[in-house]
């Protein structure tokens, strides 16, 4: 009955981490998908930037040239160039 318990138990545990870590990873695509929404698709459609498939170098140079030329208002801090970036590789 012990072993019951505590295999319940840590059951319990491990899923709460994995659930846990799954909702990390969704928590920062979203981040960086907000900032493509509200920064990026001022100028450009959703469209465009999707099938553009650039690797991190790609999206690195494309993100400072549009910083740049101030085309996404307000600068971005290192945070949402990181989260942008971040999400832009894995379109």
């Amino acid at each position: 009955m012990k072993r019951i318990i505590l295999t319940s138990i840590c059951l319990v545990m491990l899923g709460g981490l994995f659930m846990f870590g799954l909702q990390d990873m969704k928590l920062q695509a979203g981040d960086g998908q907000a900032i493509m929404e509200t920064r990026c698709t001022t100028c450009h459609g959703a469209g465009r930037i999707e099938r553009a498939g650039h690797d991190l170098d790609g999206w690195k140079s494309t993100v400072d040239r549009m910083v740049g030329k101030g085309n996404f208002g307000p600068a971005l801090s290192d945070a949402e160039r990181e989260a942008l970036l971040k999400y832009l590789v894995t379109l």
